[in-house]
């Protein structure tokens, strides 16, 4: 994606008596993609006759899915390939494999060297090189590993990958250096997957890509991500559709169109900035300005009043004045973003902004990019709480997710955290709750089973 909020994600285990010979173990850290991958993964692992671990020794096979966006998500997977070492001096036959955006065509000799405890180094979404690596299947594959996870009682939100890779030359972006160029998958391929799923019994569908809203444009016909929306959202069962990541260069007037005009298509864009500066823009190779970015905005929210705006912002990129700083601030206190995922500038190897880093005149100091990476996640704070506080009092329609701390947790349409309390389970049901108490990240509220509600979204 453009940016990432990371996720750490073990395997579920089983508590069925495979032995260990025939038994993985997954630890995921990245964004959304890298979690489709390892479900993916998961679903081929267990269709040639292996079972999850609950602990990393408990399995002769370890993958860890990297990501590399920043420098923090490589030192998780750093840390974590340490602990392993004591697995594998316990138990000298487990394989580890690290996969995904780490490994680079380039430096697979390199991580050879400095991480002698790993057996195999594997590219991003190469789902059939890792299930060809483990060492005592059962069965063999078929055909090809398409991401279509066979369970038995899927999630109620599903994200669905319609696209790999990226074209993009964002200064700061290591992605397309790692998982290559764009490759959109076939809409009927989709379509098909999507239908698959639905009638296991999800009832949310996110079509992920790193670009989503360039999907198509590679294939025959050059189809739009407008056309596989129209496609999707008549799939019987299907309560809710959403999309991400956008980028700014993509977003047609007939995608907000379509948006807003198909029934199941949400009150949701992600549609990141990266900043509010015209000059870091251009550094950032980004491909609009500022005066684009805010009319798009104008006419996604003419044509969808009650939408819900998200976006990430990069600060700290080398050659960031004070003054881009402040119009960065600017742009975020004009427009009012319902959720802004912030990160400070990290230098990624290989990238254009790596090298403009290294130049004395153009480094941001940490201490900077930190100061400033504070600033904007409090004005955002204040934002959220005001955004948030519109639904005091009004009842939201919540798709509800699954149980936390004891309470249920779900959705509105705009995307926004509801939890609520309730004997039944309600996992899967669209529930109407009145609000009765706002944060900057969540809702709370009481369900109205058993009465009539008129449902609102307020801007």
């Amino acid at each position: 994606m453009q940016d990432v909020i990371f996720f750490e994600q073990p395997t579920r285990p089983d508590r069925d008596q495979t032995p260990r010979e025939r038994r993985y173990y997954v630890w995921t850290v990245g964004c959304q993609m890298n979690i489709s991958d390892s479900e993916r993964l998961e679903a081929a692992l267990q269709g040639v006759g292996y079972s999850p671990a609950a602990r990393p020794e408990e399995a002769s096979f370890i993958v860890l899915n990297s990501c590399s966006v920043r420098a923090s998500a490589e030192e998780r997977i750093l840390g974590k390939l340490g602990e392993l070492v004591r697995v594998k001096r316990s138990y000298p036959d487990t394989k580890i494999v690290l996969w995904g955006c780490m490994v680079g065509p380039n430096n697979r000799s390199i991580f050879a060297e400095q991480l002698p405890m790993v057996d195999h180094f594997v590219s991003p979404s190469a789902v059939d090189e890792v299930v060809a690596l483990a060492p005592n299947p059962i069965y063999t594959l078929d055909e090809p590993a398409l991401p279509v996870r066979d369970w038995s009682r899927p999630p109620v939100s599903v994200h669905v990958p319609i696209q790999y890779g990226c074209n993009m030359t964002c200064s700061y972006c290591v992605i397309p250096l790692r998982r290559g160029r764009e490759r959109s998958r076939p809409l009927p391929e989709i379509v098909e997957e999507v239908r698959r799923i639905v009638a296991r019994g999800a009832k949310e569908i996110t079509l992920l890509g790193q670009i989503v809203d360039s999907w198509g444009h590679d294939l025959p016909g050059r189809p739009e991500l407008a056309d596989l929306l129209e496609a999707v959202d008549p799939i019987p069962g299907l309560l809710r559709l959403r999309f991400l990541t956008s980028h700014p260069a993509w977003m047609t007037d007939r995608l907000i169109e379509t948006v807003a005009r198909l029934p199941r298509c949400q009150p949701e864009i992600n549609l990141p900035v990266q900043a509010g500066s015209d000059r870091v823009l251009k550094l950032m190779r980004r491909g609009y300005t500022v005066a684009r970015y805010k009319s798009l905005i104008a006419k996604i929210r003419a044509a969808i009043p009650h939408i819900s705006l998200t976006t990430d912002i990069i600060v700290g990129h080398p050659g960031e004045t004070e003054e881009d700083f402040r119009q960065t601030m600017e742009l975020c206190a004009e427009i009012g973003f319902d959720k802004v995922h912030i990160a400070a500038f990290s230098a990624r190897p290989g990238t254009l902004a790596a090298e403009q880093e290294q130049d004395p005149a153009l480094a941001v100091p940490p201490d900077v990019k930190e100061e400033r990476r504070r600033r904007l996640e409090q004005l955002q704070e204040q934002i959220a709480t005001e955004r948030m506080a519109r639904f005091l009092g009004q009842t939201v329609e919540v798709l509800v997710e699954g149980e936390s701390k004891g309470k249920w947790r779900g959705r509105t349409p705009g995307n926004r955290l509801v939890f609520f309390s309730h004997p039944a389970d309600l996992t899967g049901q669209l529930v109407p709750v009145k609000i009765t108490a706002t944060s900057p990240w969540s809702l709370q509220g009481v369900p109205l089973l058993d009465q009539q509600a008129e449902m609102v979204q307020p801007r």
